[in-house]
């Protein structure tokens, strides 16, 4: 019996020893070369090795339940087979995976979400999230199981490791899985409590040292049109515990998923954000601890004015709002809309006619000067 065949035998759960032995020489100086025998095997091999390696793996793990892999990476299993025994099984996996038959994942990675993520996760928690990693971006079958497994571990991680930034990295190279999920969908609600966490996170907000971090958060303006309005709340209730430096990254982080966005996303970025900020700024009482933020926010947009769409979004937007608060009773909210009026002027659309903007803009100073005589 060749060594091709003897390891092919040793696959059965009956075996385990005589396939842990092929397995720990692999790393001996006179390797057995586990990865190089599977290559070389012919394709019906392959696939009587992926069947037994399926019901080999779903055997281990089922025996394992998840509250163990919490105590020690050298737990046991009634087999005699421990975790570390099972991280080297992944290891023959991974690598050459990619002949693997669906089947052969689906346990483990419904364990792996299952299971405690730490900053020294359990070696094969790592070689299952690669796995699920390498499935996704090779666009093979069921792929979006395993991107969303993947995806998830990932931004769990960025939020407990002290030095993310690679993590998140990770996070943004597998941002595409977002689009594959169904928004509305019961069983994807933690997906959107961790992505709204990002809004709760300084390392997520400003990380300069990530490029990928900024593009992240715009990103998820653009993923479906009604959690613009979601990540809109979350803001504004964080608002006050914003420091100087992350407000002015919230900013930009507003204005550059405007730039981006068209269609419905376009309407529901300024209606459900923009103006909502409007309003704010001309509505919060002074003594608000978020008022100056929001006029910061407000601010920004004004200062983007050498923009020609931003000046016709903000002539289209103050328009059912600002001119009428300058007018009202309350002395505040007139107060609060003249200082946006002077902040922004001249407000106009640069599309109309040189004869109309004139016009309107003679009628803005008279009507500054009204309101400050």
């Amino acid at each position: 019996m060749s060594k091709r065949e003897a390891f092919l035998a040793a696959t059965y759960k009956e075996n385990v020893e005589d396939f842990l032995r092929f397995i720990q020489l692999h790393n001996k100086a006179d390797p057995f070369d586990v990865e190089e025998v599977v290559q070389e095997m012919p394709r019906d091999q392959k696939e009587a090795l992926w069947g037994k390696l399926c019901l080999f793996l779903q055997d281990v793990l089922q025996k394992l339940p998840p509250e163990c892999w919490e105590e020690s990476n050298q737990a046991r299993v009634e087999d005699g087979m421990d975790v570390e025994s099972s991280e080297h099984v992944m290891a023959v996996v991974d690598g050459v995976t990619l002949w693997s038959p669906w089947s052969i994942c689906v346990c483990p990675s419904d364990v792996l979400l299952s299971l405690p993520v730490s900053e020294t996760p359990l070696p094969l928690l790592l070689h299952i999230h690669t796995l699920c990693e390498a499935w996704w971006k090779k666009e093979l079958d069921h792929r979006e199981k395993f991107g969303r497994t993947a995806f998830l571990i990932s931004l769990r991680k960025s939020f407990l490791l002290k030095k993310p930034g690679a993590e998140i990295q990770r996070v943004w190279s597998l941002h595409d899985v977002l689009l594959s999920l169904d928004y509305t969908s019961e069983e994807n609600k933690e997906v959107l409590d961790l992505l709204l966490q990002c809004f709760h996170r300084p390392v997520y907000i400003r990380n300069d040292d990530v490029s990928e971090v900024r593009r992240f958060l715009v990103f998820l303006f653009s993923w479906n049109v009604n959690f613009i309005w979601v990540i809109h709340g979350t803001i504004k209730n964080q608002l006050e515990f914003y420091n100087s430096s992350l407000m002015t990254h919230i900013t930009e982080i507003y204005f550059r998923a405007w730039k981006k966005a068209d269609g419905e996303f376009l309407e529901q970025m300024e209606s459900s954000c923009i103006q909502d900020f409007m309003q704010c700024a001309i509505f919060l009482h002074r003594s608000s601890p978020v008022y100056a933020k929001v006029r910061q926010i407000v601010s920004y947009f004004h200062s983007r004015k050498s923009c020609p769409r931003v000046e016709k979004m903000l002539d289209g937007l103050y328009k059912p709002i600002l001119w009428k608060s300058l007018f009202v009773p309350n002395s505040e909210v007139r107060a609060n809309a003249t200082l946006l009026l002077a902040d922004a002027f001249p407000i106009h659309d640069p599309a109309q006619g040189s004869e109309n903007i004139d016009v309107k803009i003679q009628k803005q100073l008279d009507t500054g000067a009204l309101l400050f005589i």
